[in-house]
């Protein structure tokens, strides 16, 4: 039987995460010949590729692997794409978890609307092994009308709208310039709270700040290739790149170092109130510096 729908996953440097987020879809309640995933390790050092193959090698569903130079997601997304065998690709993260059912409800979407994109339900939790039922929280809703955490689309059009951009070379905001192409095409948004997975995002603590602070640099690099391309209000918005924001911004830079110490101060253990916001503004200090700075080029990558 042909291959109904591939998952598409990239990763790199997390394996401890990935083995749980392919052993999720390997048990999935579709039968095993009509799916495969499709994962595009990005030059990663920890032995992912390795694991992923031997993953493959137990049987059961087709999981296909390749290796790329550490470029780029955009670019490891693409290269997962042109290697789907299935008429519809979902696109998921290494850190996230499928349900048994997430593709038997994504593919009953596109059987009722052969023209759309499908956002499932995306679970924040903050345990890999939460325990009580699931509550829908605000921090799970998205007005985003492609979001490569759990969303799924025909591969046809992800070929008319020209694959990702790779001129978004790090971190956010790719798949959101992907899906206002998908949208120009006149596709239709639909969701499935059934076609759920579960986002592992544990809580920051303060010894996560340089990492933190590295990411939120890289995301305002993405989110000016973004505004470049798409300089419309939605965008604007979108990134959080307004005068408003860039106003505030500059009201708080004299706090930096009020703000410095409440994450330096903060009990060991996860960040909360104070602490938590001190380090949320130090984050957007480091997303504007680099917005300002106006240099999308990637730093060399250390770890």
């Amino acid at each position: 039987m042909p291959i109904r729908i591939s998952v598409q996953i990239c990763s790199y440097n997390r394996k401890h995460l990935l083995e749980r987020s392919l052993r999720a879809l390997m048990a999935q309640d579709l039968p095993q010949d009509q799916y495969e995933i499709v994962f595009v390790d990005d030059g990663s050092t920890d032995g992912s590729a390795d694991m992923a193959r031997a993953l493959a090698a137990e049987g059961g569903c087709r999981i296909k692997v390749f290796s790329k130079a550490n470029d780029g997601l955009a670019r490891a997304r693409n290269l997962g794409i042109r290697n789907c065998d299935g008429e519809i690709i979902l696109f998921m993260d290494d850190d996230t978890f499928a349900d048994p059912s997430l593709l038997r409800e994504h593919l009953a979407v596109h059987s009722q609307y052969p023209r759309a994109v499908v956002l499932g339900w995306v679970n924040h939790i903050e345990e890999l092994d939460p325990s009580g039922p699931r509550k829908y929280v605000m921090a799970d809703y998205s007005r985003s009308f492609f979001w490569t955490s759990n969303v799924s689309v025909r591969k046809k059009f992800v070929e008319e709208a020209g694959l990702f951009d790779e001129d978004f070379l790090e971190y956010g905001w790719e798949d959101l310039e992907l899906g206002w192409r998908l949208k120009q095409l006149g596709l239709e948004r639909r969701t499935n709270d059934k076609a759920i997975v579960s986002h592992y995002k544990p809580p920051k603590q303060k010894k996560d700040l340089p990492g933190m602070l590295r990411q939120a640099a890289s995301s305002g690099r993405s989110a000016l290739v973004y505004i470049k391309k798409r300089p419309t209000l939605n965008a604007h918005m979108a990134t959080g790149i307004t005068r408003p924001r860039m106003l505030l911004d500059r009201l708080l830079r004299p706090f930096e170092s009020v703000f410095q110490n409440g994450v330096d101060n903060a009990p060991d253990g996860p960040l909360r109130g104070w602490p938590f916001w001190c380090a949320r503004i130090l984050c957007s200090f480091k997303f504007f510096d680099a917005v300002r700075n106006g240099d999308t080029r990637r730093p060399e990558r250390t770890a």
